[in-house]
């Protein structure tokens, strides 16, 4: 496992999102403080960032929400100001009034919601 020393020298592994989301706050936090390093594994969205994190192929930055609970990762720092970004539950139109999407709606924004 890689600690936060290790990664502040520049000696992890590095997981990232390949360039299908090169606007993403993580890929901007990363190039910003490690502009020379490049990412050991690429991953096709940051859910795969975060298996790759778990089978121990380096380090990554996650939403918490998919981490929390999680016993095969560790958090090594405080969350990442720079990364916040919001999370919307969208629905269609017509479909909002439905009982049954307004239940689902309700359990996954409290469940969602981190402490």
């Amino acid at each position: 496992m890689r600690g936060h020393a290790e990664v502040e020298a520049g000696q992890a592994d590095w997981n990232a999102p390949d360039d299908a989301l090169p606007e993403h706050p993580s890929v901007v936090w990363r190039k910003r403080h490690f502009p020379k390093l490049a990412p050991r594994y690429r991953a096709h969205g940051i859910q795969s960032v975060l298996e790759l994190v778990a089978l121990g192929m380096g380090v990554g930055i996650v939403l918490l929400f998919l981490a929390a609970g999680r016993k095969d990762v560790v958090r090594l720092t405080e969350p990442l100001d720079e990364c916040e970004t919001e999370q919307w539950l969208l629905t269609h139109p017509e479909s909002r009034h439905m009982r049954r999407v307004g239940a689902v709606y309700a359990h996954l924004a409290q469940a969602l919601t981190l402490p």
